[in-house]
């Protein structure tokens, strides 16, 4: 099944959908492998990972595009992916969302920061005119090349303009073509429930950030809120970064990685998990 029609009917069930952040074809096949149905790709860890930069709007629409192919080609399930603020105006919102979808993207998100835009829980956000970021998902969602596509509608003017206006603005880009909503950065429970009161019928989205703006809750406290789907979109970048940091000190320290097995897969182990067995079959087959 299209992984587009497959996210579509998943979003029909009860249960709340967790997507993991991933940044690469590795951490997609990790979060793959622990059982996840979806996947999201944030600029957050792309950055990083990519150009060891933080996410302030370095990257382009293209070095997105070709993360987001890596990814899909690497796993066999929905991903969601950012679309920033489309990377320009409308005609270049539109350009972003054919690409994204020939890239293998279930689902896209374009926000309403002004560009260069920033992490959605970093100071120093300004939004565009809510009227201009309408007509910019009127133009995604008219681009679209698969109709089961699910166009995400992302507002950061909490931070900038209250929770109030950015409920406004919701329901604005709900009647321009978006089909899921994201509010980022609420701040605490009540504006939680303040938004998932506001839209009872919509496929609303929370973003769990480890020590960002937004309280960590549980998926099944915010799927009792009304909530459908949560991206915990930074833990795979802050887990690499510890872990291989950890290992890296040690082996500076000692001269060895003897002492860090536990932390890591043997020779063996990874060739199993990235796929060689299944190569070298594939190889003696065509021999």
């Amino acid at each position: 099944m299209d992984v587009r029609k497959k996210l579509r009917q998943r979003l029909q069930q009860k249960d709340i959908l967790i997507l993991p952040g991933v940044y690469d074809a590795l951490t997609a096949k990790i979060a793959a492998a622990a059982g996840f149905e979806g996947l999201v790709m944030g600029g957050y860890g792309v950055a990083a990972s990519r150009l060891g930069e933080p996410d302030v709007g370095y990257l382009s629409m293209t070095e997105m595009a070709e993360a987001l192919r890596c990814i899909t080609r690497a796993v066999q399930l929905p991903v969601f992916a950012d679309g920033d603020t489309g990377y320009g105006n409308n005609l270049s919102a539109m350009r972003t969302m054919r690409e994204y979808e020939a890239a293998g993207a279930a689902a896209v998100l374009f926000e309403d920061q002004v560009w260069p835009k920033r992490c959605g829980h970093m100071r120093g956000k300004q939004v565009i005119d809510a009227a201009e970021h309408a007509k910019k998902l009127r133009a995604a969602a008219d681009a679209k090349t698969f109709t089961d596509t699910l166009l995400i509608a992302r507002t950061d003017a909490r931070a900038v303009l209250g929770l109030e206006a950015a409920v406004e603005r919701g329901k604005l880009y709900l009647d321009s073509g978006a089909d899921a909503l994201f509010i980022e950065a609420p701040q605490d429970v009540k504006e939680l429930e303040t938004i998932s009161r506001s839209f009872p019928d919509t496929i609303l989205i929370a973003n769990m950030i480890e020590g960002g703006r937004t309280p960590v809750l549980t998926a099944a406290e915010l799927q009792e809120m009304g909530f459908k789907v949560v991206f915990w979109p930074c833990t795979s970048v802050y887990t690499v970064t510890k872990a291989f940091g950890t290992v890296m000190r040690q082996l500076r320290e000692h001269g060895t990685t003897t002492g860090s097995g536990q932390e890591m897969l043997s020779f063996e182990q990874f060739n199993e998990f990235i796929g060689l067995n299944a190569y070298n079959e594939l190889d003696q087959k065509y021999k």
